[in-house]
């Protein structure tokens, strides 16, 4: 790793967009792989038109086709490195389900009493799943550091160093860890995000400088 002692990094955070199962608003985790709606590809362009997303030096995605799909919209001269373990939280035996399909069920309302921290029944619970995209998060800096795009001076103002296209639970996972901040205070709509800065050598340092 080359020395990165106080360089300071920003990193643009982005849900993928809307899936049919978004608009359905049903849990859709690790488990399913599922393209975009149409109606998510139109609001990404819109989005990217309107230069709500900056340019970037490199750029991850989750290994899912909704998240590679948005990458490639959204950045189309970047070739996404995967990172497996961005995938979204396994849902277990709620993916798929939304709340009208749930609300009777005793194994949901349990979930619900221990405010979100017990693991979902046949997943995973948020302190496995945030202690999971925390490696991932530190792996795709190490690969940044050792790549070429790697630059002293960091981003200017209008670009980031990273660009990440993953979930929702991603951006949540990234932020609790290294922000400090509530896991559910930071859910973030599809085709939204963050821009967060960091020094490289002080990583629980990060702070939310943009909303996208």
């Amino acid at each position: 790793m080359r020395n990165s002692t106080e360089d300071k990094i920003k990193i643009a955070l982005i849900r993928h967009g809307e899936t049919v199962v978004n608009f359905e608003k049903r849990y859709c985790g690790k488990r399913s792989d599922l393209e975009l709606a149409k109606e998510g590809i139109v609001s990404l362009t819109e989005k990217k038109e309107e230069g709500l997303y900056p340019e970037a030096k490199i750029l991850f995605a989750s290994r899912k086709k909704r998240a590679l799909q948005t990458a490639g919209i959204l950045y189309p001269k970047l070739e996404p490195i995967v990172i497996e373990d961005f995938d979204e939280i396994d849902f277990g035996d709620f993916e798929g389900k939304n709340y009208a399909d749930l609300k009777d069920n005793p194994d949901y309302q349990k979930w619900i009493d221990s405010n979100g921290e017990d693991a979902f029944p046949g997943g995973e619970s948020k302190k496995v799943y945030c202690e999971r995209v925390s490696a991932a998060f530190l792996k795709a800096l190490d690969i940044y550091i050792d790549s070429p795009s790697y630059e002293k001076n960091g981003a200017g103002e209008k670009e980031a160093d990273i660009a990440i296209v993953a979930h929702g639970g991603t951006i949540m996972a990234i932020l609790s860890v290294f922000a400090g901040l509530n896991y559910y205070d930071c859910i973030v709509k599809n085709g939204k995000g963050y821009i967060v800065e960091l020094t490289l050598d002080k990583k629980n340092d990060m702070r939310i400088v943009d909303k996208l």
